[in-house]
This record gives C-alpha cells, structure tokens and sequence, in this order.
C-alpha cells in the first residue's frame, strides 16, 4: 500500500489545482547535487523568509516541484509561462516557500500553496 507523500502540497493556478512535491528520489538528488539556482535548499529556505529570493529561485522551486510529481516537463514549462514568468514574482513566492518548506517540515496540517 502506497503512503499519501508527507511533503506534497497543491497549488491553485486559476480555477486548476495541482500537485506538486520536492519529495521525489529524482528532485532530492538534485537538490543534494546542484541545489535551487546554485543554494542548498536550507539556505533557500532562510532566503524566502527573508525575502532575498530571486525570480528564477521561484521559478525553480515550482518548476521542481511540479516535475517531482509526475508532471511532464513540456507541461510544466505551460504552467510555468501562463502563471508564473508572466506575472509578479511575489505571487507566486509564497507557493515556491512553502512547497520549500513541506520537504524539511511536512504539509501543515490544512494548507495548501495558492498562487
């Protein structure tokens, strides 16, 4: 039997929710390689809530994410152009953190990123 991902959350993209997970055995090594945008992810982390993020550390954190949950990149790289490069970074810099954070902490109990 198959556990539901304890670091999986969904985003809300217009009237479309999406899985998205940076809990995958392919992200995770890539996240011990070459990190997000060059940074270890716990220093990514620390730079969401400080607000010193970049735009392609959101975009990468999303990007990761949604490919980590069975997404197929040419999907992705749709998803990413309608509702991530052509909008303001802080909308969607909340749903990179917190899918960021579900990897160290687990879903919050209830919550799921909305962009």
């Amino acid at each position: 039997m198959n556990e539901p991902d304890p670091c999986a959350l969904t985003i809300t993209w217009a009237d479309r929710t999406i899985p998205a997970t940076l809990n995958h055995p392919w992200v995770r090594n890539v996240l011990s390689i070459r990190g997000i945008s060059g940074k270890q992810p716990d220093l990514l982390m620390l730079a969401f809530g400080a607000g010193a993020y970049t735009i392609d550390d959101v975009e990468r954190v999303l990007e990761l994410g949604l490919i980590g949950a069975g997404m197929p990149e040419r999907e992705v790289e749709q998803l990413l152009d309608a509702h991530v490069r052509r909008r303001p970074i802080g909308e969607n810099a909340r749903s990179a953190a917190d899918l960021l954070a579900a990897l160290y902490f687990g879903k919050p109990v209830n919550v799921d990123a909305s962009a």
